[in-house]
């Protein structure tokens, strides 16, 4: 197979010499993947049109490195054309064993008390997906949530024509952050996009991946962790063991209507119900 010109302009860059084959990997629904290899090194790849996605990815990679086994970066390589990013090449497999799990949560657990901020955001803009995400300086974590998470993603919820009923509702949860939120939660290095699926292992060692990393709450992992199937109990037991916090359970809600708005300007309409439903269940809490 022939290789996409953009990633032989990235090997040769990165000084990856040989006769490389391509593998298109399933999954995946922001970039292109696959895997590389010449019979002697073996590579993951990831291709996308928006160049910066890729490199804001390779310095997230690069920040949680400091304290959480990821896929190593080898390379990024941007063009006119788009980016590629060449990572690790890991037998990356679910995690499935109480240890596993246990291990996964000691191993966040470990991150969110490593690297404690005073502001919050505190990180190069990147994405969320392949939404655009802002992380300027916030002193503030209410104001950082609505106007760097909500507010923005609601304005283009409307403009891809979220109901306005659910529109509505977000607005006045927006305008009642203080309710859920406390003005200044713990500021430590997030992963930002932890759903289950962004999580495994290796031979028994928790594994990170596609990271939307900022400062912030660490609860917005947590949150995330649950979006689509709860998080076995083994995970909070090695989380509170090496970070002994309350789980505030009463943010989680705001944390994933963030998500749900993100999922439907993505992906379209099959989302708005999460997004009202998210928002309504928020209001009605007291």
């Amino acid at each position: 197979m022939k290789l996409p010109v953009l990633l032989q302009q990235s090997l040769n860059q990165a000084g990856l010499e040989g006769d490389w084959t391509l593998t298109p990997a399933a999954g995946g629904d922001t970039a292109l993947s696959g895997v590389i290899d010449n019979g002697l090194s073996r590579y993951f790849v990831k291709q996308h049109r928006n160049q910066h996605l890729l490199e804001a990815e390779a310095l997230g990679l690069e920040a949680l490195a400091k304290n959480l086994r990821v896929p190593r970066v080898f390379h990024y390589y941007g063009a006119s054309e788009g980016g590629i990013l060449i990572l690790e090449y890991l037998p990356i497999a679910p995690l499935t064993s109480r240890n596993e799990w246990m291990a996964a949560g000691a191993a966040l657990g470990r991150l969110h008390r490593s690297e404690v901020r005073d502001e919050y955001g505190n990180h190069p803009d990147n994405f969320i997906g392949a939404t655009p995400q802002s992380n300027p300086n916030h002193l503030d974590w209410v104001g950082f949530f609505a106007n760097e998470r909500l507010i923005p993603q609601l304005e283009r919820a409307r403009q891809r024509g979220l109901p306005e009923s659910a529109q509505q509702r977000t607005v006045w949860v927006i305008e009642q952050l203080d309710r859920w939120l406390p003005a200044r939660p713990p500021c430590a290095l997030v992963h930002g996009d932890l759903w289950q699926g962004n999580l495994g292992q290796v031979h028994g060692e928790p594994m990170f991946y596609d990271p939307a990393c900022y400062h912030g709450d660490p609860q917005v992992d947590l949150a995330m962790l649950n979006l689509f199937g709860s998080a076995p109990a083994a995970f909070y037991q090695g989380y509170q063991a090496e970070n002994p916090v309350t789980l505030r359970y009463q943010a989680w809600p705001v944390y994933d209507l963030y998500h749900w708005l993100n999922h439907y300007n993505l992906f379209g309409g099959q989302y708005a119900r999460a997004v009202d439903d998210t928002a309504r269940r928020l209001l009605t809490t007291r």
